[in-house]
C-alpha cells in the first residue's frame, strides 16, 4: 500500500453522498503547489481527489469548505482516465491546521495573563538601566 501525506487547499465544495447501504462518503479535491518552477518560472499544481468514508465523513462535511488549508493522509492510487492521470487518496487521517491554530490563539487570548511583565508595574512603565541587565 502507498501511504501519502499532503498539505494543500480544498479546491471545491465538499460533495456528500451515501451508498445504498447507508454508508456516508465525502469527496473533495486538494490542490498542492509543486516545489519547483517549470521552464517558464511558474509553479504547477497537483490535484488530489480525496474520499472520506463512514462517521468521519460527517466531520469533513461540517468543517471543510472550499479554500480551507488541510493536511490529509491516506492510501494513494494512481489511475489513467481519458489520457489524464488521476491521483486518488482514500483518507485515513485529516487535519485543519488553520482551524486548530485559531482555536489555540483564541484559547490563549481568553486565559488571564499570570506572568509578570518585566517592563510594566501595575500598568506603569519601569525604568530599566543598562547596568540593571545581567549581560
Amino acid at each position: 500500500m502507498r501511504q501519502i501525506t499532503i498539505s494543500g487547499n480544498i479546491g471545491n465544495d465538499v460533495q456528500v453522498n451515501s451508498t445504498q447501504s447507508g454508508n456516508k462518503v465525502t469527496n473533495f479535491s486538494v490542490a498542492v503547489r509543486q516545489n519547483r518552477p517549470d521552464d517558464n518560472g511558474e509553479y504547477g499544481t497537483d490535484w488530489f481527489r480525496c474520499s472520506v468514508w463512514g462517521a468521519r465523513a460527517s466531520t469533513v462535511e461540517k468543517f471543510y469548505k472550499k479554500g480551507s488549508h488541510v493536511v490529509v493522509t491516506g492510501s494513494l492510487s494512481i489511475n489513467e482516465y481519458n489520457g489524464k492521470t488521476q491521483l486518488q487518496i482514500d483518507v485515513s487521517d485529516f487535519d485543519l491546521p488553520d482551524n486548530s491554530s485559531r482555536k489555540t490563539s483564541q484559547r490563549q487570548s481568553k486565559q488571564p495573563n499570570n506572568s509578570a511583565d518585566s517592563t510594566r508595574n501595575n500598568g506603569q512603565l519601569i525604568d530599566i538601566q543598562d547596568d540593571d541587565l545581567p549581560f
